[in-house]
């Protein structure tokens, strides 16, 4: 695989898991439980996730 076409489809990808982690924390914000708590907390992490990954490769 080319190097621009690896590029293009990596950053797709952690495009499409970032609006996924959003959609989490969004869809469980408008609920009270336990549950949905540790959705949103997955979803955070997601996130932070992503943030290290991206910081990490800029150190």
């Amino acid at each position: 695989m080319k190097e621009s076409t690896r590029t293009a489809v990596l950053a797709a990808a952690r495009t499409l898991v970032a609006a996924a982690c959003v959609a989490l924390v969004v869809t469980a914000r408008t609920t009270v439980g336990w549950g949905h708590l540790l959705v949103m907390l997955a979803g955070l992490a997601g996130l932070l996730a992503l943030l290290a990954a991206y910081n990490r490769r800029f150190r």
